[in-house]
């Protein structure tokens, strides 16, 4: 645990796990959290344990260590004025409460304003309406729901991030501030933002996780599965060595080739797999360069080599039984002090990135979309790979062109290194800085003269970002998103009605691992830590496992607990006459007997979506009191009324002169009444270089 918030009051109010999740993480960063239930209690699902006559929900165990629990009292303004930070969640808008100086944060599910503002939600209709639930499917094409509370954990990690921007502006005008969370845009975020590029920049071809080539999927080993995604072209030549050169891969070395013959390279790689235990066939393709990772069950998660070597699990106890939960999803080294004080202030910020793909420029977007002053260092012979090969806008190429770059680099400046001078321009933009984000590697840190170690001695915060954390036995792993999804449980639970894999195309641990890690850089800049140095190691495995952690302590559990406790009081998704899918939760009795009174019987409502389509179906719900919601792909996302009337993708200059004005993914949050939080343009290439130039020219 972080003392970074140490001194900060949080209070929760209400019982929604998006509340739990974000006071989770704050307690994780030291803060002092209590909690006020009540307003609403639904049935959760997943695992309980039996705690003497009483049936727990592990999810509240995980989510709820380290709080307080509070009684209701007489006076709630007093308490609420008691605290800095009040994060209320009764999942559905709620006038928020009065406050004289703290920051009230409303999480509802579908904001505060927007003609969606009045809908009520839970974990399915926010991961049908926020993009998610569209993005994995079963073998036989319907939708498959993630598990447990994925989409609410990750809208509280959103959550947590947007209280911390409240604070900032509560800091800097000494006046109480009202922040609105929406979880359908916290949801869309995390788990469907290269999908959303995808469509504002008319990009061809599949989005996010679908442009992979073959093989990319699940294989079946002998003792369970192994995930493999062979993206380069060096990956694939690094496949053959592993696979002894097979002649049926001949003529496959270029992308096109691969593309053409998928079926044929997957079957080959299945049939190689079959053979092989996951772990060492993982091991194998890692040893040649082919990012590869067995697919871990709960219980393999609580003996994972590279888990332990990290500290990432602990013991506690409820009751009499003993468990094992997941430690926070980072490792922090102290360093010293620095030379001068921080004002605290997120403006005053100087924050340089060494980073590419999605997980550590998102971080930097993040923070400069709160204010931060946020330096990208790029090389020009190294370039983002979204900057060298797309997906770009309208399938033209060029560098200002990336569509996912520009949804992860926005609210930045580039500052361009001269390759014969690298060391020395990364010295001088770091010597400016108070923090450097980097997810490009030990090896490269070395090439560049980078020491984190010698940074954190210097005062200053290193933000680490890579799939396993810098440490332990799977430290040089090569993964993409999927790996990590399912090193860190969640493809493993992720299964169709029939029992197998389903088909995760989310690439959820890339921006839910930057929400955390800009989470902890906030913190640590708002903190009285912010004049001390420290390295934080985040292993975006461990976030994923984050996710399902009620699932991990269960299977730690040698007694007591009962599985999917719950489960059928979810709901489900149903097909409308359209061959859309209609998700409908059902977590309370009274949502029971409005659906009698509207489809007579309960065993009718597949009947009932099933005549009209989709969107008539879930309004015809939803004005009958019932949770639903249609399966929101990214082009319906894109073309939101609702989302459209919250501003959610805001407009912007673009740098690409042909472009001239396109849009982002805005930030899921926003100050009461004052609309979206404005965002910055994606850099051009050495924008801060040029500008730097005519600075000089100027003096």
């Amino acid at each position: 645990m972080n003392s970074f918030l140490s001194g900060v009051k949080v209070l929760q109010v209400g019982d929604g796990i998006a509340a739990a999740a974000a006071t989770s993480l704050l307690a994780n960063l030291g803060a002092e959290v209590s909690k006020l239930g009540g307003g609403f209690s639904p049935p959760r699902v997943g695992p309980v344990i039996a705690v003497g006559t009483a049936s727990v929900p592990l999810v509240d165990v995980v989510l709820d260590r380290g709080k307080r629990v509070l009684q209701s009292p007489s006076d709630t303004s007093a308490l609420i004025d008691a605290h800095d930070i009040v994060i209320i969640d009764h999942d559905a808008a709620i006038d928020p409460p009065h406050a004289r100086n703290a920051v009230v944060v409303s999480v509802s599910p579908f904001g505060l304003t927007g003609p969606r503002s009045v809908e009520r939600g839970g974990e399915l209709i926010a991961q049908a309406a926020g993009g998610m639930l569209a993005t994995i499917e079963g073998s036989d094409g319907t939708p498959v729901p993630a598990p447990g509370y994925v989409a609410l954990k990750a809208a509280g990690a959103v959550t947590a991030l947007a209280a911390l921007h409240g604070l900032d502006r509560r800091n800097a005008t000494s006046a109480p501030v009202n922040v609105d969370v929406s979880v359908q845009e916290a949801v869309a975020f995390t788990a469907a933002l290269p999908e959303c590029a995808h469509v504002l920049y008319s990009c061809p071809g599949r989005a996010g996780s679908g442009r992979y080539l073959a093989p990319s999927g699940l294989f079946a080993c002998r003792d369970g599965l192994v995930r493999i995604t062979a993206v380069e072209n060096h990956q694939w030549t690094g496949l053959l060595v592993a696979l002894g050169h097979p002649a049926w891969a001949t003529g496959l070395g270029e992308r096109a080739a691969r593309i053409e013959h998928a079926d044929l390279i997957n079957h080959q790689v299945g049939a190689w797999a079959a053979t092989r235990l996951k772990e060492d066939c993982a091991a194998l393709l890692q040893a040649n360069g082919v990012p590869s990772t067995p697919v871990n069950t709960p219980a393999e998660i609580l003996t994972s080599p590279q888990f332990a070597s990290r500290g990432a699990i602990s013991a506690t106890r409820l009751g009499g039984t003993a468990l094992s939960v997941l430690a926070p999803p980072w490792a922090t080294r102290p360093g010293g002090r620095f030379g001068r004080h921080r004002t605290g202030r997120l403006n005053d910020l100087r924050v340089a990135e060494l980073t590419h793909v999605l997980a550590g420029p998102i971080v930097g977007a993040l923070l400069g979309g709160m204010g931060a002053q946020v330096l990208r260092l790029e090389d020009r012979d190294r370039l983002d790979i979204y900057r060298r090969t797309g997906p770009f806008a309208a399938g033209r190429p060029g560098v200002e062109r990336g569509a996912y770059f520009a949804v992860a680099n926005h609210s930045k400046r580039s500052a361009l290194i001269d390759p014969g001078r690298a060391t020395q321009d990364v010295a001088a933009a770091l010597e400016e800085a108070d923090v450097l984000i980097e997810n490009v590697g030990a090896a490269r840190l070395t090439r560049l003269g980078v020491d984190p170690v010698e940074i954190a001695d210097s005062g200053r915060l290193v933000m680490r970002v890579s799939g396993f954390g810098s440490t332990g036995p799977m430290a040089g792993y090569r993964v993409y998103a999927n790996n990590v999804q399912s090193y860190g449980g969640l493809a493993g639970l992720t299964t169709g009605s029939d029992g197998s894999p389903a088909r995760l195309g989310t690439v959820i641990a890339d921006p839910l691992s930057s929400v955390v890690a800009a989470t902890v850089i906030a913190a640590w800049a708002l903190g009285p830590a912010r004049d001390s140095g420290a390295v934080i190691d985040l292993s975006m495995a461990e976030v994923v496992a984050s996710t399902v952690a009620e699932f991990v302590a269960a299977a730690s559990a040698a007694e007591g607990v009962v599985s999917d406790s719950g489960a059928a009081a979810r709901g489900g998704v149903y097909r409308g006459a359209d061959d859309r899918w209609v998700a409908v939760e059902l977590s309370a009795p009274a949502d029971w007997a409005r659906l009698t009174e509207l489809a007579g019987e309960p065993d009718q409502l597949a009947a009932l979506i099933a005549g009209a389509p989709a969107g008539e179906a879930a309004a015809r719900l939803t004005a009958a009191g019932l949770r639903a919601a249609v399966v929101q792909r990214a082009d319906d996302l894109v073309n939101d009324p609702h989302l459209a009337a919250r501003g959610f993708f805001p407009e912007i200059t673009h740098p690409d002169p042909d472009i001239t004005t396109a849009r982002l993914v805005g930030l899921p949050w926003r100050f009461t009444g004052q609309g979206p939080i404005p965002l910055a343009p994606p850099p051009a290439l050495g924008d801060a270089n040029a500008r730097q130039e005519r600075m000089t020219s100027a003096g």
